[in-house]
């Protein structure tokens, strides 16, 4: 769509102002909330994209409330252009260190060859006294503890997208919908998309079984 054409769009009856520091999808809901519409068919309607998903365009919602569009982007959280990175230089080549078996061996071959003292083996091997004495306390290193699970957007929700899925309504689109609609929620599509087919239970592949005495093509089979 062409600048004159963004134009041409008409004004929402019911304006209202974004909060500073406020996301552009609960500036969207606010509006959709003051003028009667579904907040799902208004965000639908500023990405311009047929398909409803995607990011709002800032110059459509600039059309429909009257404001420009570098003000929105000032006042929205999320409605600022990606600032353009310096392409980097080469990086230097990264010194590569021994894992933490090898490590242990070292520290243990040198303090019994040459009698270093924990402060000496703490120099030499640039570790924390915990790590040397821990490398002469045992011959294995300690298995990492597992990293705590980061949390994600859909967390929050969860519950939620479960009941929908148990109850039929599992359909991403549908999802996606009454998240915004009824749940003051906004949540990618590609993120609820993924979570429902990792939910959805892998189907075993089904083995063809071959006839035990095929027939070949031109061959009578023999009769009584």
């Amino acid at each position: 769509m062409t600048e004159a054409q963004e134009q041409r769009l008409h004004q929402l009856p019911v304006q209202i102002r974004p909060r500073p520091g406020e996301p552009t999808d609960s500036y969207i809901r606010r509006l959709a909330r003051a003028n009667h519409l579904k907040p799902s068919y208004l965000h639908g309607f500023l990405t311009g994209s047929p398909n409803w998903f995607g990011k709002p365009r800032l110059e459509r919602l600039a059309a429909l409330t009257g404001r420009p569009p570098e003000q929105l982007e000032h006042v929205l959280a999320d409605a600022s252009s990606p600032r353009r990175r310096r392409k980097p230089g080469p990086n230097p080549t990264p010194v590569k260190k021994p894992n933490k078996r090898e490590l242990y061996r070292r520290i243990r071959h040198d303090a019994e060859t040459e009698g270093l003292s924990l402060r000496s083996l703490v120099r030499r091997h640039n570790v924390t006294w915990r790590t040397v004495r821990a490398a002469l306390d045992s011959l294995e290193p300690r298995p990492r503890k597992p990293l705590p699970r980061r949390p994600t957007a859909i967390d929050p929700v969860q519950h939620l997208i479960d009941s929908m899925i148990e109850s039929g309504h599992g359909r991403p689109r549908d999802i996606w919908v009454k998240l915004m609609d009824e749940h003051e929620t906004s949540i990618s599509y590609g993120t609820i998309r993924q979570y429902v087919q990792d939910r959805e239970p892998r189907r075993p592949r089904r083995r063809t079984s071959l006839p035990t005495n095929p027939v070949r093509p031109g061959h009578q089979p023999a009769t009584d």
